[in-house]
């Protein structure tokens, strides 16, 4: 065993040598290379769409028991949009006939709502539903009919041989009171019936309103106890949304009577595919730079530089909503000048929403595609199941089928482009299933 003495030794060699051993290979000639600059491009920003469109209801929390109960709430919160929806005045209210619920629930005209997509913050829940208002074009149109039936009577008694106003006398005051008497007497049902249709318009318009939403956001915010807010968007066509056309259908096929070929096609002959060359709009891209955009024009993220600064485009010290100008909207005018050979000057407000609406992907529609699969026989008996298939256009993304362009795909399988709804039913011989999807180009 090594003494004391020997120990103390060791210590103050090791602290008495020098450290040159650690400088011996040590290159001081080396010098500082920079690396070599290159310039990256950067393409067009790809299209990402929102989470409801893969999950209908986005949320983020910390304890996964709460999600247990969203699929429930679901169905409930789907089934009081309907009801809601749905909501129409007593007969004895309006003093009409009885009615059936049946007959209602089967009628088609009524305010046909989407399935509920719903957004969660912390403080509340935002609910986008998308509605297709057919009752209140029937109701509009009603009303014009029987205007249309009032005046005609009006102009044949005004100008009817057997009404003879002298009888009554010279004064006007009793010319106008004996044709207001006659009038009303004459008319008295169209006028009644132009009260009920005025009544229902008005329950149409207020369920709309925040008068009649209110009540429906204090029922739903019982589920998920946070404020509710509703994002209703109201659709020109039953098919520019899936969830439409797809209940009318499985509505319809409740009755026997209806052929399922025809149902299919007066919903595809509603559809409109806009005229395109099939040729130009399938070819292969080539992979270009594409100068135009701010971050390959302009490469220094700086903002200083951007304004003050010897870009190209930039002359001396320029306002920043002029560069922006000169870079988006007199390039559009450009590519819009080419196209039309016409010249636009001046910047206004309805070419910046022009601008805008382009720049949304995936708002024409390029195809729509049916199924229908059940036990759809017209004859009461457990004959095998019928599969009709009928299509209009094509559901395949074009960027990513045909250009070669990279796509986001919603759940690793799921097109962004395309959207799928399925409605279940029943008939008195067995259950049936109808299909629907709508792509986007």
């Amino acid at each position: 065993m090594k003494t004391s003495q020997q120990k103390t030794k060791l210590t103050t060699t090791i602290k008495a040598m020098p450290l040159s051993i650690f400088k011996k290979f040590i290159n001081k000639n080396s010098k500082l290379i920079p690396f070599n600059l290159k310039i990256n491009y950067r393409g067009e920003t790809k299209y990402f769409p929102p989470f409801s469109k893969e999950w209908k209801n986005s949320i983020y929390v910390f304890n996964f028991n709460n999600l247990k109960n969203l699929p429930l709430y679901n169905i409930n919160i789907n089934t009081l949009v309907k009801s809601y929806f749905n909501l129409y005045f007593n007969h004895k209210f309006i003093n009409t006939k009885f009615i059936s619920p049946r007959i209602k629930r089967l009628s088609l005209n009524k305010i046909y709502a989407s399935k509920a997509e719903i957004k969660h913050t912390n403080s509340k829940a935002i609910i986008t539903i998308y509605t297709y208002n057919r009752e209140k074009k029937i109701l509009i149109k009603k009303i014009k009919n029987l205007k249309n039936l009032v005046y005609k009577k009006i102009l044949s008694l005004l100008y009817n041989d057997k009404l003879s106003l002298f009888n009554v006398g010279n004064s006007p005051a009793l010319i106008t009171g004996f044709l207001k008497k006659t009038f009303i007497i004459l008319l008295h049902k169209e006028l009644i019936m132009f009260r009920r249709l005025k009544l229902k318009l008005s329950l149409n318009r207020y369920k709309f309103e925040e008068k009649f939403l209110y009540k429906l956001s204090k029922l739903i915010s019982n589920f998920y106890n946070k404020k509710v807010e509703f994002n209703l968007i109201n659709m020109k066509s039953i098919i520019l949304n899936s969830d439409f056309f797809t209940k009318i259908l499985s509505l319809k096929l409740k009755n026997r009577k209806y052929s399922v070929l025809r149902l299919m096609n007066i919903i595809l002959n509603k559809v409109k595919l806009p005229k395109v060359n099939r040729v130009i709009e399938k070819s292969r891209t080539v992979k270009s730079v594409n100068l135009n955009l701010i971050d390959n024009k302009y490469k220094k993220d700086n903002l200083n530089s951007i304004i003050f600064g010897a870009e190209e485009g930039v002359i001396g010290k320029s306002k920043l909503d002029n560069i922006f100008n000169n870079l988006y909207y007199n390039l559009i005018i450009e590519q819009s000048s080419e196209k039309n050979n016409k010249c636009c000057a001046g910047y206004g407000l309805g070419k910046i929403n022009e601008i805008i609406f382009d720049s949304i992907k995936y708002k024409n529609m390029g195809g729509i595609r049916l199924e229908i699969k059940g036990r759809l026989t017209k004859r009461y008996r457990a004959d095998r199941a019928l599969f009709k298939v009928k299509w209009k256009g094509g559901l395949k993304n074009i960027d990513s089928s045909y250009k070669g362009l990279s796509s986001v795909n919603l759940r690793g399988l799921i097109k962004p482009n395309v959207e799928y709804s399925i409605y279940t039913s029943k008939r008195r011989i067995g259950a049936f299933a109808v299909k629907g999807w709508i792509s986007g180009k």
